[in-house]
């Protein structure tokens, strides 16, 4: 029983990484199970035997893209590392989730995330705000500790994470950076900043 358990949880994942290709290649919407199907060689009869719907495809993928990124970024707010240093974890392993699931990551992207939530089994929204959290934390920590200075961390939340996610648009290997770099320079950035000893401007907090 559990050899069978593993061998369809094998299947159901190598259906879905076809599933991101092809929704990233065409469109959710312009997508047919049939399509998916041919990609992976299967009949369309045999794929039902995993999934009962499109739907069931799309809320799959970006389930499980966010539970691995919430999961990921918990551990290391948990970890004893200074705060500067969770944040430049934070950063590689968002971009190193993209990079691994570049697919499954450009559906959640490109797609209507209401859709998925009205078809989820899981709050979607649920799972991005507990990610988002998860950061709000690590820069709390760091204000406390005398590492970071005051601000408005649920904006600059938002930023990174736009930072992070637009890595999709245009990042290619063939860059001549690997994601290691590319972290590198983006927790640089965003840890000291581009204005030399530049005192930060005083913005109400909303």
């Amino acid at each position: 029983m559990f050899a069978l358990t593993m061998r369809h949880n094998r299947k159901k994942s190598e259906i879905l990484r076809a599933a991101a290709r092809v929704f990233r290649q065409k469109g959710y919407h312009a997508t047919r199970i049939q399509d998916v199907a041919d990609a992976l060689g299967m009949q369309k009869g045999s794929l039902y035997y995993y999934i009962k719907t499109k739907e069931d495809l799309l809320r799959g993928l970006v389930e499980d893209v966010l539970e691995q990124s919430v999961t990921l970024l918990h551990d290391i707010k948990d970890k004893h590392h200074t705060p500067s240093e969770k944040i430049r974890l934070c950063i590689e392993s968002h971009l190193t989730l993209f990079h691994n699931n570049i697919d499954a990551f450009g559906v959640f992207i490109n797609e209507d995330l209401h859709l998925i939530n009205k078809n989820s089994d899981k709050d979607i929204f649920k799972l991005i705000k507990n990610y988002e959290r998860g950061w709000l934390k690590i820069f709390e920590e760091g204000v406390k500790q005398g590492e970071f200075r005051e601000g408005d961390y649920r904006m600059w939340v938002k930023g990174i994470l736009g930072m992070l996610n637009w890595t999709y648009r245009w990042y290619h290997l063939s860059d001549g950076y690997s994601i290691s770099e590319v972290s590198e320079i983006f927790a640089d950035l965003i840890l000291h900043g581009v204005l030399k000893n530049a005192p930060a401007k005083n913005i109400k907090i909303k």
